[in-house]
């Protein structure tokens, strides 16, 4: 990931590596190399059920093209514009949408529809039967970050801090909310998302919003991190992961800030923890995940915010955000291993290599399957096994 400025625009991007360098501690700035894998006893195995390849995704330009899943589908893009929908039990290609358009955000999928973005702000919507186009609309920004589609609503976040909403069955614009982004900010916005009739969604400036999802009026505010510093570096706290929805409560991070566990209904905390990440949270087992800039992954007591355990061997592997699945931890990191923890301590319990690229997408959990995508297109299919 990198830094933009608003006064200059993308060519004012600094790489992230940098910035973490001059934050880090000076034991940190001595060894800047990932940490080397050590060998692990496996108990479990992520086999894989089926793989495509999908073509680049732009990792220059932080695309995050997350797949996503409905109807039986699952539909991913790569940066070229072409789209797919494949079977998502046994891979078997449904259809391909080649688009004139070099995708940034997506994909979003909802109400029969699958809606993906460009970095010129032109967001295009197609039918999930067949791949057809059915809309197109232009916004005022880059999209690099999924649509959220639900409520009636296809929910757009721009890099110049503006949430779009827009009617999913005609694409006409509905409702916009803007919102005065920081000077330097993270290159990345939040993935929006839709539950119960609320559009919520983590801002640069370190808060999360709640917007009435048929008619953008806000319905709560809540500061997720505060700046600190003197400097402009010090002070970015953006909030780059998607918001996690679990019943009443909405958890969230942000960047050089906290991690939060906040009322789905009015945005109360309930708690707050001291934490630094560009990526969304995980909750299961009682516990909340979070991969840190660092990579340290931690899990904290989803009730009251108290640190379980922490997990320091994966140290500057440039982790995905972690992912629960059937009952384990699952992150991802540049050399295309898949890191499986024990939720209970952090220990290691497996380990599975999909690609010799960076898995930085996030990755997708639906029932008894994970998806995993990376940066040059490898997208699997996996199910977890246990060791006899």
């Amino acid at each position: 990931m990198s830094f933009i400025s608003r006064a200059t625009g993308r060519a004012a991007a600094v790489a992230l590596a940098v910035v973490l360098a001059a934050c880090a501690s000076n034991e940190e700035k001595e060894d800047t190399d990932p940490v080397e894998l050590v060998d692990i006893t496996a108990s479990v195995d992520l086999k894989e059920v089926w793989s495509a390849g999908i073509g680049d995704i732009d990792a220059k330009l932080y695309a995050m093209l997350q797949p996503a899943i409905g109807s039986g589908k699952l539909v991913a893009a790569n940066s070229e514009g072409d789209v797919f929908a494949f079977d998502r039990t046994t891979g078997k290609r449904q259809w391909k949408t080649e688009l004139d358009v070099e995708i940034s955000g997506g994909v979003g999928v909802g109400l029969g529809i699958a809606v993906v973005a460009d970095y010129r702000g032109r967001a295009v919507a197609l039918d999930l039967n067949d791949g057809s186009e059915l809309w197109t609309y232009q916004v005022s920004g880059e999209v690099v970050s999924a649509p959220a589609v639900g409520a009636g609503v296809v929910v757009l976040q721009t890099v110049d801090g503006k949430l779009i909403g827009l009617d999913a069955a005609s694409g006409e614009e509905r409702w916009s909310h803007s919102t005065v982004l920081p000077v330097l900010t993270l290159r990345g916005t939040a993935a929006p998302v839709i539950s119960g009739g609320i559009v919520i969604a983590g801002l640069d400036n370190g808060k999360l919003i709640a917007l009435d999802a048929r008619d953008g009026v806000p319905r709560w505010e809540q500061r997720v991190a505060i700046p600190q510093g003197s400097a402009e570096l010090e002070r970015v706290v953006d909030i780059d992961g998607t918001p996690v929805v679990r019943g009443d409560l909405v958890f969230a991070a942000s960047y050089q800030g906290r991690a939060v566990a906040l009322s789905r209904e009015d945005g109360r905390g309930l708690w707050a923890r001291d934490a630094s990440t560009h990526h969304s949270v995980a909750v299961g087992a009682g516990n909340v995940y979070l991969s840190d800039a660092s990579g340290s992954v931690y899990a904290y007591n989803v009730g009251n915010g108290q640190i379980v355990w922490s997990n320091n061997e994966l140290l500057r592997r440039e982790l995905s955000g972690p992912a629960y699945f059937g009952d384990v931890v699952v992150v991802g990191d540049l050399e295309g291993y898949l890191h499986i923890l024990d939720p209970g301590n952090g220990h290691f319990v497996g380990r599975e290599r999909i690609d010799s690229d960076r898995i930085r997408i996030p990755l997708l959990v639906d029932g008894d399957l994970l998806f995993a995508l990376s940066d040059d297109g490898e997208l699997v299919a996996l199910r977890l096994e246990r060791r006899q």
